[in-house]
């Protein structure tokens, strides 16, 4: 008892003296060990201490009863986490965790559903020779795009994406697609066609400003639907898609004759069956049949988007099947990357005059470009196009590390020579003022900040094949000094 009255000789509380007490009667009962008393302990230790004489009855009992109470609340706080554990437990799968990982998405626990922000931001500048005053020849400043974008997966197999160019208020891609496994993926909507590796390359990954003459005779996006795959993944693929024929954000308009266009691509990486690292031997064969409507025909405008050189009259009679083949190479070994195409595109059909006609368009560029940072081009090729380029030490304010720096050189050619201004009406005459062929010669500088940012400084000179009318006279050539500051995420 001589604890007792030593802890109330302490003026302790009630409760604080008791504990007292029994950590003293504890370190007796022990030869002066201390140790915790678990609660299911506690109370085989009180009547320990009850038999020893250590605890009068009420103080016996009140310990005993407080001890119980302590032992109730764990069992209850216990109970409470469990509970929330298997309730976070329950809710996992559907809850959406954020991350920004070159964009801004939302995952699901089960990594079974997820969405996605996107968007890309260019703002250009160009810069022209040309003394005249045709509006595409004005020194300007223009928001080439402004992307904004959303697209996602459900249930793991069905991704979708709705894209706009608020720049230029037109919808860019809206598509459903499901997927298969590698071997086998079916996408219907509006989308780019799968024709030209140069084309394939989103805008934001491209290796110069613009992209190449042959571009004019590319399918480009359309509304359709595709069933495509890589039987090798990045080595061997092939894609199959029926499209409208028309252009993006345009329906089938003519009735009478249903001629979609039908188009095919196959591409096969040779590097990695030869097993060469840090290397990309890329083919790809593309063709293309359909129709064009009534009253159109094709054109061609300079890489540095200034002068329109090439500008027959339109086709008429009842229909023009359109037959386009091509041809892609890229050669790439760490740093260096060569790529080329061609392109031929055939024009046939019956004028209005009933004249037969069967014209050709010939197009193809050859690029060289060096990473002079030592960024591999094998590390952002698919079978698919470029992607993102990430410099080895990304450009930051204080510290040392200055982007990504690559130098390119392209030349590219669009030959129509069968367009000539002596052509029967309706059957391809190249109208006055424009010419049947120019070439371009593109030298371009880019600088990669970081992953998400791209600044491009291009010099473009395009020589035509005879004079081009322009307000105040003719021009034999254009010159043009661009510029991009580019974002997307």
């Amino acid at each position: 008892m001589g604890s007792n009255t030593k802890a109330n000789n302490l003026g302790l509380p009630n409760l604080a003296r008791k504990r007292v007490i029994l950590a003293a009667s504890i370190a007796a009962l022990f030869g002066g060990l201390s140790a915790p008393a678990h609660s299911a302990d506690s109370e085989a230790l009180i009547d320990k201490l009850r038999e020893k004489g250590v605890l009068s009855e009420q103080e016996y009992q009140e310990m005993r009863t407080e001890t119980r109470a302590e032992r109730r609340a764990q069992a209850l706080k216990e109970a409470n986490e469990e509970e929330k554990k298997a309730k976070k437990a329950e809710s996992a799968p559907s809850e959406l965790t954020g991350r920004f990982k070159d964009g801004f998405s939302w995952e699901s626990g089960d990594k079974q559903h997820s969405i996605s922000l996107s968007g890309r931001i260019q703002a250009d500048y160009r810069s022209f020779d040309n003394d005249s005053t045709n509006a595409n020849s004005a020194n300007t400043f223009d928001i080439r795009r402004a992307y904004l974008g959303v697209s996602g997966k459900l249930y793991n197999d069905w991704t979708f994406e709705v894209t706009s160019d608020v720049a230029n208020s037109s919808l860019e891609y809206a598509y459903v697609n499901y997927k298969a496994g590698d071997v086998v993926q079916v996408r219907m909507g509006a989308f780019k066609m799968p024709f030209s590796f140069e084309e394939l390359t989103s805008s934001r990954f491209i290796d110069y400003q613009e992209r190449s003459l042959v571009n004019a005779l590319i399918p480009g996006k359309d509304q359709g639907f595709m069933i495509y795959g890589e039987p090798v993944k990045n080595t061997v693929g092939y894609w199959l898609a029926v499209a409208n024929g028309s252009g993006k954000n345009a329906d089938e308009a003519n009735a009478a004759v249903d001629g979609k266009d039908l188009i095919a691509r196959v591409a096969v990486n040779l590097a990695p069956m030869m097993e060469l690292s840090n290397t990309v031997l890329h083919l790809g064969v593309n063709y293309a049949s359909g129709t064009i409507p009534v009253g159109a025909a094709p054109s061609g405008r300079t890489e540095g988007r200034g002068l329109t050189f090439f500008t027959p009259a339109a086709f008429d009679g009842a229909e023009t099947d359109r037959e386009r083949t091509g041809l892609e190479g890229v050669l790439a070994w760490g740093p260096v990357k060569v790529q080329s195409e061609w392109v031929k595109a055939n024009f046939q059909g019956t004028s209005a005059g009933a004249v037969g006609y069967d014209r050709n368009i010939d197009s193809y560029y050859a690029a060289v470009n060096w990473m002079i940072t030592g960024e591999q081009y094998a590390e952002n090729y698919t079978l698919g196009g470029m992607r993102a380029i990430k410099p080895n030490n990304p450009f930051k304010k204080g510290a040392d590390g200055w982007g990504g720096w690559e130098l390119g050189v392209r030349y590219s050619v669009l030959d129509a020579g069968d367009f000539t201004a002596t052509n029967a009406v309706g059957t391809g005459v190249l109208t006055a003022g424009t010419t049947n062929k120019a070439d371009a010669l593109t030298v371009g500088l880019k600088w990669i900040p970081n992953t998400n940012t791209r600044v491009y400084l291009n010099y473009i000179q395009t020589d035509f094949d005879t004079p081009v009318a322009v307000v105040g006279g003719t021009a034999d050539s254009e010159k043009a000094i661009t510029l991009r500051a580019a974002v997307f995420f």
